[in-house]
């Protein structure tokens, strides 16, 4: 029986302040034209930002990026950054690139990207041919007369009157029977 293959991550330890003042020698400015190291005031306080470089363009404090430093120390020719508003796609590349994670374990690594399930929308779920222009008409219509604040308070006043736990909405029958009579109930 083959044995299923162990995803290791590595756990680098955080750099003390003698490294972070020389790691910004080895940083690749002519990749980054028109930026400086961040000015930040405020803490970077992820994990992330352990394993990047923070810099934000001269002319505008408020376009940041985060550079991956484990790109820059293996000397990629086109280190990755992204937009520092977030740090979802920096963690994303550090586990994908580099099988880097949140090294106190608080964080699980990032899972890979879930396949979305086709939605239907009205036409698909009637089978109406939106090219035909009558059942185009069709679609429009039923599409026209859903309020989904008024289907809401339907629902709401439901399980009111019949002293239903509020749970009730959420179970996975009813819903579907909702999505049957009316695909845009699953938008609310």
């Amino acid at each position: 029986m083959a044995e299923s293959p162990i995803i290791s991550s590595m756990v680098l330890e955080p750099p003390d302040q003698e490294d972070k003042k020389n790691s910004w020698d080895l940083f690749p400015w002519k990749d980054f034209p028109g930026y400086t190291q961040s000015q930040r005031c405020a803490s970077t306080s992820s994990w992330i930002w352990q394993f990047g470089y923070d810099i934000e363009k001269s002319d505008d404090d408020t376009k940041r990026r985060w550079v991956c430093k484990v790109c820059v120390d293996s000397r990629r020719p086109n280190p990755h950054s992204a937009a520092s508003s977030g740090t979802q796609n920096a963690e994303i590349h550090l586990w994908n690139d580099h099988k880097v994670c949140d090294p106190s374990g608080r964080r699980k690594p990032p899972s890979k990207a879930k396949e979305k399930t086709p939605s239907r929308n009205i036409a698909e779920m009637m089978k109406l041919n939106t090219r035909d222009a009558r059942e185009q008409q069709i679609a429009n219509q039923i599409i026209g007369r859903f309020d989904r604040l008024d289907f809401q308070r339907l629902v709401v006043s439901w399980i009111i009157n019949s002293n239903s736990s509020f749970r009730q909405s959420e179970d996975p029958y009813l819903r579907a029977a909702f999505e049957y009579l009316n695909p845009l109930v699953k938008t609310t």
